[in-house]
C-alpha cells in the first residue's frame, strides 16, 4: 500500500467488551492519541454534531456542512442564547483542530448564531476555507449595526458569509447585501423556493446559491434547475437498484485474500496467492517498507512482509484496499466518508476489547461498500471473511456493532434526534460522539496529506 495508510495501525489494547465500555462514565475515558483531539466529557447541554458532505453537479465533494444542535430526552431542546453560545464555542474549538491538515479543495460550512460572530477564534477558521452559515436569533428584527461590522471584519480576514434565503424578512434584508452565498433549504415548499429564487435572481444575480436538505433525487434535480451550484442532504446516502451487478475483478481478488485470512489459511498459502498478483505484491512490499522505515534492511519478500505485518494488520490493510480499489474517480467522497465512520467508531470505543474494536472499524469501513462497488450489500459481503457481528450489523442492522454504526450514520444523515437517541442507547454522551467524529475527520485528512494519495 501507499504512505497514507502507514499510520493506520498500532492502537491501544484495552480488553473490555462493548457493553461494559458503552456504560462507562465519560470522566473515566482515556484521551485520544496525541495527534487527535481529546474525547472530552459532555457539557451541561447535549450537542448533536451533524456533518454532511456538500457535492457539486459532478458528485465531487466540495465541503462539509457542520452544525452542533442541542438536545434533551431524545428530542431537540429549545435553544436558549446561553446554550446556543456554549455549543457554538464548542463547535469552533473542535473545528480548529482540523486546520493543520485541512484539504485545500474543501470548505467548511459552519452554522452559528449571529450572536456568536464576536467569538475571538473565528478569524482562525479561515484556514478551513470557512463559510459561516449565520443564523438569526430573531429573523423578524433587522441585524444590529455591530453584527454588520463583525461580518465585514470577518470577511476581511478571509471568512465567507452564507445566509438562509428568506427574502422579505427584516433580518435577511438587512444583511443580504453582505452575503457571499445564499442557502436554499429544500425542506421548504417548492413554491416558496421558486419565489425565493426569482427574488434572489432579480436582486442578487451574481451571488451563488447552495441547496441544503436535499433528500431525494427529484429534489436534487430541482436544485440544479433553480441554479444551485452545490447540494447537501440525504440524497448522498441513497442506494441504487444494483440487482444483478457483479463485483469488479480488482476488489474481488482482494476480497478472496481477505477470505483466506479469515479462514486461518497458513501464511505460505497467503503468500502464494499474493505472488499471483504482481500489482498487489508490489503495493504490499511498498506499504511494509513505508510503515517500517526504521529497519536497517528493506523488506524484499512477501513472506517477510507477512511476518512483519501480522495477520490482523494484513486483514485491515486488505479491507481498506477493497474500498480504495472501488473508487470511481477523484470526486468520489464515499471512500473518505467510510474511513471517517471506521475511525470514528474505533475512537469512540477506545476502551473495548481489541477484537471488538476491529469489528467496529470494519463495520464502519464497509457500511457503504455496496455504494462503492454498486452492487447489493449481500453481493458485496459474500466473498469477504467477516465476523458474525459485522455481518449482522451491515445486513440486518442488528447485533453488538449495529448500535455503534447508528451513531455514525445519524451524524451523516443530518438527523440530530436519531443521533441523540443512538448515543443514549449506548450510554455515550452526544458530545463524546461529536469529538470522536472530529478526531476521525482530522485523522483521515492527515492521511490524505501524506506524500502519496490512496490508489485509484
Amino acid at each position: 500500500m501507499l504512505a497514507w495508510i502507514a499510520r493506520l495501525f498500532g492502537l491501544g489494547s484495552d480488553t473490555r467488551p462493548l457493553s461494559e465500555a458503552a456504560a462507562e462514565s465519560p470522566a473515566e475515558t482515556e484521551t485520544a492519541k496525541a495527534h487527535e483531539p481529546a474525547i472530552e466529557p459532555a457539557p451541561a447541554a447535549e450537542g448533536a454534531l451533524l456533518q454532511q458532505v456538500l457535492l457539486d453537479k459532478q458528485r465531487r465533494a466540495t465541503g462539509y456542512l457542520f452544525s452542533l444542535q442541542a438536545g434533551r430526552s431524545g428530542q431537540l431542546a429549545d435553544q436558549s442564547p446561553r446554550v446556543r453560545a456554549l455549543l457554538d464555542d464548542l463547535l469552533i474549538a473542535r473545528l480548529l483542530t482540523l486546520a493543520p491538515h485541512w484539504p485545500a479543495q474543501r470548505s467548511a460550512w459552519i452554522a452559528i448564531d449571529d450572536t456568536s460572530l464576536a467569538h475571538g477564534s473565528l478569524p482562525r477558521l479561515a484556514a478551513l476555507r470557512t463559510v459561516l452559515h449565520v443564523q438569526a436569533v430573531d429573523p423578524e428584527q433587522a441585524a444590529a449595526p455591530e453584527v454588520v461590522s463583525r461580518i465585514r471584519s470577518l470577511q476581511r480576514e478571509g471568512i465567507r458569509i452564507g445566509l438562509d434565503a428568506a427574502p422579505g424578512s427584516p433580518w435577511f434584508e438587512s444583511l443580504a447585501w453582505l452575503a457571499d452565498v445564499f442557502l436554499l433549504d429544500f425542506h421548504q415548499a417548492p413554491a416558496t423556493l421558486q419565489r425565493y429564487q426569482a427574488q434572489l435572481g432579480a436582486q442578487f444575480p451574481l451571488i451563488p446559491r447552495v441547496a441544503t436538505g436535499v433528500d431525494t433525487l427529484d429534489a436534487l434535480d430541482a436544485a440544479w434547475k433553480l441554479g444551485c451550484s452545490e447540494a447537501a442532504g440525504a440524497f448522498a446516502q441513497l442506494r441504487g437498484n444494483w440487482q444483478g451487478n457483479r463485483i469488479a475483478p480488482g476488489p474481488l481478488r482482494v476480497a478472496a485474500l481477505l477470505a483466506r485470512i479469515g479462514s486461518d489459511t497458513e501464511n505460505r498459502e497467503i503468500a502464494a496467492a499474493l505472488k499471483q498478483d504482481m500489482a498487489l505484491s508490489y503495493r504490499l512490499l511498498r506499504f511494509v517498507n513505508t510503515a517500517t522505515g526504521g529497519l536497517q534492511h528493506a523488506v524484499g519478500s512477501i513472506e517477510q512482509a507477512l511476518l512483519l505485518l501480522g495477520r490482523e494488520q494484513l486483514y485491515r490493510w486488505l479491507a481498506l484496499l477493497v474500498c480504495a480499489s472501488a473508487q470511481r474517480g477523484e470526486g468520489d467522497a464515499m471512500m473518505e466518508n467510510a474511513l471517517v465512520r471506521a475511525r470514528m467508531l474505533e475512537v469512540l470505543a477506545d476502551r473495548v476489547a481489541p477484537e471488538a474494536r476491529d469489528d467496529l472499524f470494519v463495520t464502519g469501513l464497509f457500511s457503504q461498500l455496496d455504494m462503492l462497488l454498486q452492487v447489493p450489500m449481500e453481493t458485496a459481503l459474500e466473498p469477504l471473511a467477516l465476523t458474525p457481528a459485522v455481518r449482522e450489523a451491515l445486513l440486518e442492522r442488528s447485533g453488538p456493532c449495529a448500535d455503534w454504526l447508528a451513531v455514525a450514520e445519524a451524524g451523516d444523515n443530518g438527523d440530530p434526534v436519531a443521533l441523540l437517541i443512538a448515543c443514549r442507547k449506548l450510554g455515550i454522551p452526544a458530545m463524546r460522539a461529536a469529538s470522536a467524529r472530529i478526531a476521525a475527520l482530522a485523522w483521515v485528512h492527515s492521511l490524505a496529506a501524506a506524500p502519496e494519495a490512496p490508489p485509484a
